[in-house]
């Protein structure tokens, strides 16, 4: 029996075939998550979190392209540093939500997901500590007209705009003064300016 489990193999043979339980070679490299984006966190750290002192009435978010979502050295820049774009100019509204755990900021043409995934959305620092969030929990916009929408992105504890639970994939307009909750623990106050 030539070739078989028990029959002696030549030395050439020996490393081309690998045995049942035989470990000599390594293992397949593990597949990392990817981080973020450098720099997309910070759109919603409070500056006493990135080691800065928080400065009376000053603005604790970064503002961010509405194209590649980059946080801009400038802000008041005509066009974004990475992508080229030229960005909006000033007096475009932009819509703000402020959660208990951090403030986001959105643009005109920039859609944000809400979630605790950060692989899935650039904001999940802001939801992580709360387990009834989905990863990918919803999805808040502006449209060039000036309109915020929010979607549900089948979330399986709920959206609510003003107390009313969102259909899974329906858009529902959001007005200054909203309030804008994900499940049952998560409520932000909604400003548009």
């Amino acid at each position: 029996m030539q070739g078989g489990w028990g029959a002696p193999q030549a030395p050439e043979q020996q490393h081309q075939q690998h045995m049942p339980g035989d470990h000599s070679f390594p293992p397949p490299p593990q597949q990392q998550p990817m981080p973020p984006p450098p720099g997309r966190e910070q759109t919603l750290l409070p500056p006493e979190q990135l080691g800065q002192p928080p400065r009376p009435g000053a603005d604790n978010t970064a503002f961010m392209c509405p194209y590649c979502e980059a946080v801009l050295s400038n802000p008041g820049a005509s066009q974004c540093d990475s992508c080229l774009r030229p960005l909006p100019a000033k007096g475009t509204p932009v819509l703000r939500v402020h959660f208990p755990t951090g403030e986001l900021k959105v643009s005109v043409g920039q859609h944000l997901v809400l979630g605790r995934d950060a692989g899935q959305s650039p904001v999940a620092a802001t939801f992580t500590q709360y387990d009834n969030v989905s990863r990918r929990h919803s999805t808040v916009w502006l449209d060039p007209s000036g309109t915020a929408w929010v979607r549900d992105e089948g979330s399986t504890n709920g959206t609510f705009v003003n107390g009313e639970r969102l259909p899974r994939g329906v858009e529902a307009p959001l007005r200054d003064g909203d309030q804008l909750r994900l499940a049952a623990d998560v409520t932000g106050t909604v400003q548009l300016n």
